[in-house]
Protein backbone atom coordinates (compact mmCIF):
# COMPACT_ATOMS: atom_id res chain seq x y z
CA UNK A 1 0.00 0.00 0.00
CA UNK A 2 1.27 3.24 -1.39
CA UNK A 3 1.85 5.78 1.97
CA UNK A 4 0.61 9.48 1.28
CA UNK A 5 3.59 12.33 1.15
CA UNK A 6 3.87 14.22 4.14
CA UNK A 7 2.24 16.87 4.79
CA UNK A 8 4.59 19.85 5.07
CA UNK A 9 1.90 22.84 4.40
CA UNK A 10 1.15 23.75 8.24
CA UNK A 11 5.32 24.50 8.91
CA UNK A 12 4.82 27.34 6.35
CA UNK A 13 2.34 29.76 8.02
CA UNK A 14 4.34 29.49 11.24
CA UNK A 15 7.65 30.92 9.53
CA UNK A 16 5.94 33.08 8.06
CA UNK A 17 4.42 34.55 11.45
CA UNK A 18 7.98 34.09 13.23
CA UNK A 19 9.69 35.90 10.44
CA UNK A 20 6.87 38.43 10.27
CA UNK A 21 6.55 38.65 14.37
CA UNK A 22 10.36 39.91 13.82
CA UNK A 23 10.45 42.37 10.93
CA UNK A 24 7.90 43.84 13.29
CA UNK A 25 9.85 44.20 15.93
CA UNK A 26 13.05 45.45 14.04
CA UNK A 27 10.95 48.09 12.54
CA UNK A 28 9.64 49.50 15.79
CA UNK A 29 13.02 49.35 17.37
CA UNK A 30 14.23 51.24 14.44
CA UNK A 31 10.99 53.52 14.85
CA UNK A 32 12.40 54.13 18.35
CA UNK A 33 16.09 54.70 17.43
CA UNK A 34 15.66 57.24 14.43
CA UNK A 35 12.81 59.04 16.67
CA UNK A 36 15.11 59.45 19.22
CA UNK A 37 17.25 60.55 17.07
CA UNK A 38 15.37 63.24 15.19
CA UNK A 39 14.40 64.08 18.62
CA UNK A 40 18.16 64.70 20.08
CA UNK A 41 19.09 66.39 16.66
CA UNK A 42 15.81 68.54 17.04
CA UNK A 43 16.62 69.39 20.57
CA UNK A 44 20.13 70.57 19.79
CA UNK A 45 18.56 72.86 16.79
CA UNK A 46 16.08 74.24 19.30
CA UNK A 47 18.47 75.10 22.34
CA UNK A 48 21.42 76.00 20.53
CA UNK A 49 23.12 73.26 23.14
CA UNK A 50 24.93 70.06 21.54
CA UNK A 51 26.73 68.55 24.40
CA UNK A 52 24.27 68.19 27.25
CA UNK A 53 25.77 64.68 28.84
CA UNK A 54 28.90 62.67 28.33
CA UNK A 55 27.23 60.14 25.99
CA UNK A 56 26.65 63.20 23.57
CA UNK A 57 30.31 63.41 22.86
CA UNK A 58 32.87 61.75 25.14
CA UNK A 59 35.90 62.84 23.45
CA UNK A 60 34.77 66.15 24.45
CA UNK A 61 32.80 66.69 27.49
CA UNK A 62 35.95 66.80 30.18
CA UNK A 63 36.95 69.66 28.55
CA UNK A 64 33.16 71.23 28.63
CA UNK A 65 33.21 70.79 32.15
CA UNK A 66 36.61 72.05 32.99
CA UNK A 67 35.73 75.36 30.94
CA UNK A 68 32.08 75.44 32.49
CA UNK A 69 34.18 75.09 36.19
CA UNK A 70 36.66 77.92 35.50
CA UNK A 71 33.91 80.36 33.87
CA UNK A 72 31.53 79.82 37.62
CA UNK A 73 34.68 80.11 39.43
CA UNK A 74 35.26 83.63 37.81
CA UNK A 75 31.62 83.93 37.91
CA UNK A 76 32.05 84.10 41.83
CA UNK A 77 35.29 85.89 41.95
CA UNK A 78 33.68 88.67 39.92
CA UNK A 79 30.61 88.73 42.48
CA UNK A 80 33.70 88.92 45.05
CA UNK A 81 35.37 91.92 43.70
CA UNK A 82 31.95 93.70 43.23
CA UNK A 83 31.09 93.14 46.82
CA UNK A 84 34.24 94.52 48.01
CA UNK A 85 34.23 97.49 45.87
CA UNK A 86 31.05 98.62 47.48
CA UNK A 87 32.34 98.13 50.57
CA UNK A 88 35.45 100.23 49.98
CA UNK A 89 33.51 102.66 47.82
CA UNK A 90 31.08 102.94 51.66
CA UNK A 91 34.44 103.06 53.04
CA UNK A 92 36.33 106.11 51.39
CA UNK A 93 32.61 108.09 51.41
CA UNK A 94 32.76 107.56 55.50
CA UNK A 95 36.09 108.75 55.90
CA UNK A 96 35.43 111.74 53.50
CA UNK A 97 32.84 112.78 55.81
CA UNK A 98 34.67 112.58 58.82
CA UNK A 99 37.43 114.31 57.33
CA UNK A 100 34.87 117.11 56.52
CA UNK A 101 34.19 116.84 60.17
CA UNK A 102 37.49 117.60 61.53
CA UNK A 103 37.63 120.39 58.70
CA UNK A 104 34.86 122.09 60.51
CA UNK A 105 36.51 121.56 63.68
CA UNK A 106 39.55 123.19 62.90
CA UNK A 107 38.14 126.12 61.75
CA UNK A 108 36.14 126.17 64.87
CA UNK A 109 39.36 126.04 66.85
CA UNK A 110 40.61 128.87 64.28
CA UNK A 111 37.99 131.41 64.74
CA UNK A 112 37.74 130.76 68.55
CA UNK A 113 41.32 131.19 68.98
CA UNK A 114 41.34 135.03 66.85
CA UNK A 115 41.32 137.53 69.24
CA UNK A 116 38.23 139.15 67.85
CA UNK A 117 36.17 136.25 68.96
CA UNK A 118 33.86 137.16 71.63
CA UNK A 119 33.80 135.29 74.83
CA UNK A 120 30.06 134.71 74.46
CA UNK A 121 30.23 133.03 71.21
CA UNK A 122 32.14 130.40 72.64
CA UNK A 123 29.26 128.23 74.07
CA UNK A 124 27.53 128.71 70.02
CA UNK A 125 30.63 127.03 68.88
CA UNK A 126 30.74 124.35 71.46
CA UNK A 127 27.84 123.23 71.22
CA UNK A 128 28.49 122.81 67.22
CA UNK A 129 31.14 120.74 68.60
CA UNK A 130 28.96 118.47 69.93
CA UNK A 131 27.02 117.91 66.83
CA UNK A 132 29.86 117.14 65.42
CA UNK A 133 30.72 114.66 67.72
CA UNK A 134 27.57 112.86 67.30
CA UNK A 135 27.53 113.28 63.81
CA UNK A 136 31.46 111.45 64.10
CA UNK A 137 30.04 108.48 65.64
CA UNK A 138 26.55 108.07 63.19
CA UNK A 139 29.07 108.52 60.53
CA UNK A 140 31.72 105.76 61.81
CA UNK A 141 29.22 103.52 62.77
CA UNK A 142 27.09 103.22 59.21
CA UNK A 143 25.95 100.05 58.10
CA UNK A 144 25.60 100.52 54.55
CA UNK A 145 25.24 97.25 53.08
CA UNK A 146 23.92 96.15 56.85
CA UNK A 147 27.60 95.58 58.08
CA UNK A 148 30.05 97.76 59.98
CA UNK A 149 32.13 99.13 58.07
CA UNK A 150 35.23 99.69 60.70
CA UNK A 151 34.29 96.73 63.39
CA UNK A 152 37.28 94.70 61.39
CA UNK A 153 36.15 91.22 61.23
CA UNK A 154 33.33 92.03 63.73
CA UNK A 155 30.67 92.40 61.38
CA UNK A 156 27.67 92.65 63.06
CA UNK A 157 29.20 95.12 65.99
CA UNK A 158 29.32 98.89 66.22
CA UNK A 159 32.79 100.39 65.58
CA UNK A 160 32.53 102.96 68.60
CA UNK A 161 30.38 103.53 71.79
CA UNK A 162 29.87 106.45 74.31
CA UNK A 163 31.98 104.89 77.19
CA UNK A 164 31.46 108.06 79.70
CA UNK A 165 29.70 111.03 79.96
CA UNK A 166 29.98 114.51 81.63
CA UNK A 167 27.79 115.65 83.99
CA UNK A 168 24.91 117.22 81.37
CA UNK A 169 24.85 113.63 79.70
CA UNK A 170 27.65 114.78 76.86
CA UNK A 171 30.50 112.39 75.87
CA UNK A 172 33.26 112.51 77.59
CA UNK A 173 35.35 109.23 76.15
CA UNK A 174 34.87 107.15 73.03
CA UNK A 175 35.94 103.71 73.19
CA UNK A 176 36.53 101.10 70.34
CA UNK A 177 34.49 97.73 70.71
CA UNK A 178 35.51 96.19 67.01
CA UNK A 179 38.06 93.43 66.55
CA UNK A 180 41.64 93.81 66.20
CA UNK A 181 42.03 92.24 62.28
CA UNK A 182 40.44 93.65 59.06
CA UNK A 183 38.08 92.01 57.44
CA UNK A 184 38.98 90.80 54.23
CA UNK A 185 38.38 88.25 51.34
CA UNK A 186 39.30 85.81 48.50
CA UNK A 187 39.26 87.84 45.13
CA UNK A 188 41.34 85.09 43.12
CA UNK A 189 43.99 82.38 43.72
CA UNK A 190 46.27 83.38 46.66
CA UNK A 191 44.84 87.08 46.41
CA UNK A 192 42.78 88.98 48.94
CA UNK A 193 42.44 92.62 49.78
CA UNK A 194 40.96 94.50 53.10
CA UNK A 195 37.80 95.72 52.86
CA UNK A 196 36.97 96.66 56.52
CA UNK A 197 39.29 98.07 58.40
CA UNK A 198 40.07 97.93 62.02
CA UNK A 199 38.32 101.50 63.45
CA UNK A 200 40.90 102.30 66.46
CA UNK A 201 43.92 102.02 63.71
CA UNK A 202 42.10 104.77 61.19
CA UNK A 203 40.28 107.50 64.16
CA UNK A 204 42.13 106.63 67.30
CA UNK A 205 45.83 106.92 66.45
CA UNK A 206 47.91 108.13 69.46
CA UNK A 207 47.78 112.04 69.25
CA UNK A 208 45.40 111.53 66.27
CA UNK A 209 42.08 110.30 68.06
CA UNK A 210 39.26 111.90 66.40
CA UNK A 211 36.31 111.76 69.37
CA UNK A 212 39.39 112.85 72.13
CA UNK A 213 40.47 115.88 70.15
CA UNK A 214 36.64 116.57 69.27
CA UNK A 215 35.48 116.05 72.76
CA UNK A 216 38.76 118.43 74.10
CA UNK A 217 37.89 121.01 71.89
CA UNK A 218 34.48 121.20 72.45
CA UNK A 219 35.65 121.20 76.52
CA UNK A 220 38.27 123.83 76.29
CA UNK A 221 35.79 125.96 74.18
CA UNK A 222 33.06 125.83 77.81
CA UNK A 223 36.20 125.44 80.12
CA UNK A 224 38.72 128.11 79.31
CA UNK A 225 38.72 131.57 80.08
CA UNK A 226 38.59 134.39 77.58
CA UNK A 227 41.87 135.62 76.01
CA UNK A 228 44.19 133.88 78.13
CA UNK A 229 47.52 132.22 77.26
CA UNK A 230 46.26 128.93 78.42
CA UNK A 231 42.92 129.37 76.12
CA UNK A 232 45.16 130.13 72.99
CA UNK A 233 48.00 127.14 73.78
CA UNK A 234 44.89 124.78 74.66
CA UNK A 235 43.29 125.94 71.16
CA UNK A 236 46.82 125.23 69.51
CA UNK A 237 47.30 121.96 70.78
CA UNK A 238 43.40 120.89 69.28
CA UNK A 239 44.12 122.77 65.64
CA UNK A 240 47.16 120.16 66.10
CA UNK A 241 45.46 116.55 67.27
CA UNK A 242 42.96 117.89 64.63
CA UNK A 243 45.36 118.15 61.70
CA UNK A 244 47.03 114.77 62.95
CA UNK A 245 43.57 113.02 63.00
CA UNK A 246 43.06 114.41 59.28
CA UNK A 247 46.29 112.78 57.79
CA UNK A 248 45.80 109.38 59.71
CA UNK A 249 42.56 109.05 57.39
CA UNK A 250 43.77 110.81 54.49
CA UNK A 251 46.34 107.78 54.65
CA UNK A 252 43.16 105.08 54.98
CA UNK A 253 41.66 107.01 51.92
CA UNK A 254 44.88 106.27 49.97
CA UNK A 255 45.22 103.07 51.24
CA UNK A 256 41.74 102.30 50.32
CA UNK A 257 41.79 103.79 46.94
CA UNK A 258 44.96 101.95 45.76
CA UNK A 259 42.73 98.54 47.28
CA UNK A 260 39.86 100.20 44.59
CA UNK A 261 42.12 100.69 42.02
CA UNK A 262 43.28 96.82 42.43
CA UNK A 263 39.83 95.59 42.24
CA UNK A 264 39.18 97.72 38.80
CA UNK A 265 42.20 96.03 37.58
CA UNK A 266 41.61 92.70 38.72
CA UNK A 267 38.15 93.13 37.50
CA UNK A 268 39.02 93.82 33.84
CA UNK A 269 41.12 90.62 34.36
CA UNK A 270 38.35 88.21 35.51
CA UNK A 271 35.92 89.75 32.97
CA UNK A 272 38.34 89.17 30.27
CA UNK A 273 39.39 85.38 31.56
CA UNK A 274 35.75 84.88 31.56
CA UNK A 275 34.38 85.83 28.42
CA UNK A 276 37.60 83.39 26.85
CA UNK A 277 36.03 80.58 28.58
CA UNK A 278 32.57 81.09 27.80
CA UNK A 279 33.63 81.34 24.19
CA UNK A 280 35.38 78.15 24.99
CA UNK A 281 32.52 76.59 26.09
CA UNK A 282 30.13 77.91 23.10
CA UNK A 283 32.53 76.25 20.73
CA UNK A 284 32.39 72.61 22.50
CA UNK A 285 28.93 72.47 23.96
CA UNK A 286 27.07 74.49 20.54
CA UNK A 287 25.02 73.28 18.00
CA UNK A 288 26.82 73.19 14.40
CA UNK A 289 23.43 74.23 12.92
CA UNK A 290 23.91 73.08 9.24
CA UNK A 291 25.32 69.90 10.59
CA UNK A 292 22.02 69.25 12.84
CA UNK A 293 19.66 70.37 10.00
CA UNK A 294 21.32 67.86 7.74
CA UNK A 295 20.98 64.90 10.37
CA UNK A 296 17.20 65.94 11.40
CA UNK A 297 16.25 65.19 7.80
CA UNK A 298 18.33 62.24 7.63
CA UNK A 299 16.74 61.15 10.63
CA UNK A 300 13.15 62.22 9.32
CA UNK A 301 13.69 60.26 6.06
CA UNK A 302 14.83 57.09 7.67
CA UNK A 303 12.35 57.49 9.54
CA UNK A 304 9.47 57.75 6.73
CA UNK A 305 11.40 54.87 5.06
CA UNK A 306 10.46 52.62 8.23
CA UNK A 307 6.87 53.75 8.50
CA UNK A 308 6.40 52.77 4.96
CA UNK A 309 8.06 49.14 5.39
CA UNK A 310 6.03 48.88 8.50
CA UNK A 311 2.79 50.17 6.78
CA UNK A 312 3.33 47.08 4.21
CA UNK A 313 3.98 44.30 6.90
CA UNK A 314 1.08 45.65 8.58
CA UNK A 315 -1.15 44.93 5.43
CA UNK A 316 -4.68 43.56 6.61
CA UNK A 317 -4.48 40.84 3.20
CA UNK A 318 -0.86 39.86 4.72
CA UNK A 319 -2.38 39.73 8.36
CA UNK A 320 -5.48 37.53 7.91
CA UNK A 321 -2.92 35.00 6.06
CA UNK A 322 -0.42 35.15 8.33
CA UNK A 323 -3.28 34.63 11.50
CA UNK A 324 -4.24 31.01 9.17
Amino acid sequence: MRRPAPQTKRNFPMNLRVTALTQNSNAIANIRLRSADLAKFYDQVSSGVRIEKASDDPSKYPALTEAKAASNRLKSYAGTVSESTAVLNSGVSTLQDVNDILVRAKNIALEANDASTQPESREALASEVDSLISRALITVNSRPDGSSLFSGTALDTNAFRVATTDAQGRPATVVYDGADQRARVVTGRGTTVDTRYVGSEVFQQPGADVFASLIALRDDLRGTSGSSATFNQALDQRITDLTAARDSISATIGEQAGNLATLSTLSNVISDSKLDFDSRVGDLEGTDYAEAVVKMQEASTALQAIYAVTAQLADPGLLDFIGR
